[in-house]
């Protein structure tokens, strides 16, 4: 039991003395503004390695010591507290699943129960949900040719009609970068074993998709954006005036007022905020029936998504059919290990380009709800 006390000493020893050893290079190369020379990046890589050499013992002897003595923690703890009173130095070093506690007279290992990590709290993101299309790999100018309806006349027998034209237009998407930038300290990554480069991978897309959804969804324009603009921002100043708690008559004057333009209707979707949901789920359709404006997720027999982009008291209409993002290219994303070297961290760098437009204004609508 000893020997394997004292073997764990000397790895947690040797692994903080390679740590300094990381630090103290980067504090040279951070000083004298460079990045790390031959020696340098010689002597970094073989001390990454031993770390994770000794980080692979320490967990199997970490294992050994729990299995032959169950009562590891109260003993680690027990030696914490007679270190505090005799004003003795306790050094700990964290891992993802285990803590070393050692001193020059005594050691242990406290097992550490890590639970899993809570993902933030991200509410609408519905781009894949409200049917708007979103092609890949694109290239090139994505051109929408667009004309105006034309009409026949009556003419007698024998008479020449007169010739009709056709105005054509075009719509374009022009598409826009859209990326986010992550450095993390080497010491950060090894120290959590990965669970910090896998948290940063997963929240770098998710940032990418939240400010999408911002985009499409929003009433004004997100800062920067240029091409990159949702159909509710040219409704603004046009808004449907609705009341405080909108009638099932409102939402459907509203609905009928797109389907007069000549939208088929056949992907209309509502978009609002879960407060403004809510509120609709509580107003009765009609006095007496029992039967709320907002029935099972629908509203005058149209499906409603929700997203707290489009603000608090507005309620947005559409066919997202008429609205659609393309990813134009691949998706980038590089993981950097040298552009922050004399700082020792590592840059994850995702970059996209996306392309929007709206294809028909008048298959969205949006209304504005009374203030209380």
């Amino acid at each position: 039991m000893h020997k394997n006390t004292v073997n764990v000493r000397q790895l947690v020893n040797q692994y903080q003395t390679n740590c300094n050893r990381i630090s103290e290079i980067a504090d040279t190369c951070e000083r004298e503004q460079r990045e790390r020379n031959e020696a340098e990046n010689t002597e970094f890589n073989a001390l990454q390695r031993e770390n994770q050499l000794l980080q692979m013992r320490l967990q199997a002897a970490a294992a050994e010591h729990l299995r032959e003595n169950p009562n590891a923690v109260e003993d680690a703890n027990r030696i914490i507290r007679e270190n505090m009173a005799a004003g003795r130095q306790t050094q700990i070093m964290l891992m993802r699943d285990l803590v070393m506690v050692a001193d020059g007279a005594a050691g242990g290992i406290v097992p550490v129960k890590i639970q899993d990590i809570l993902d933030p709290l991200v509410e609408g993101l519905i781009l894949d949900k409200v049917g708007l299309p979103m092609p890949t790999g694109l290239a090139g100018d994505y051109v929408w040719p667009t004309y105006e309806t034309v009409e026949a006349t009556i003419a007698g027998e024998g008479v020449a009609l007169t010739d009709t034209k056709i105005s054509m237009s075009k719509l374009t998407a022009t598409p826009q970068r859209v990326g986010i930038a992550i450095p993390v300290t080497r010491q950060s990554i090894n120290q959590t074993e990965g669970i910090l480069e896998m948290i940063v991978k997963k929240l770098m897309p998710l940032a990418v998709a939240k400010l999408l959804n911002k985009i499409v969804f929003s009433t004004t324009k997100v800062t920067n954006a240029t091409t990159l603009v949702g159909p509710f921002v040219a409704c603004v100043g046009k808004e449907t005036a609705f009341s405080a708690e909108p009638t099932f008559k409102e939402f459907n004057s509203l609905k009928a007022k797109v389907l007069a333009t000549g939208i088929d209707g056949d992907n209309l979707c509502w978009v609002m905020t879960k407060a403004q949901k809510a509120i609709a789920e509580a107003t009765p359709k009609d006095a007496g029936s029992g039967i709320m404006v907002c029935e099972n997720d629908h509203i005058a027999g149209l499906p409603v998504f929700t997203t707290n982009y489009i603000g608090e008291g507005n309620i947005g209409l559409g066919d997202w059919r008429y609205q659609p993002m393309g990813l134009f290219g691949d998706i980038s994303f590089v993981i950097d290990p040298y552009s922050q070297a004399r700082k020792d961290a590592v840059d994850f760098v995702l970059n996209v380009n996306y392309g929007t437009t709206t294809l028909r204004s008048e298959a969205f609508a949006l209304a504005k709800v009374a203030s209380e």
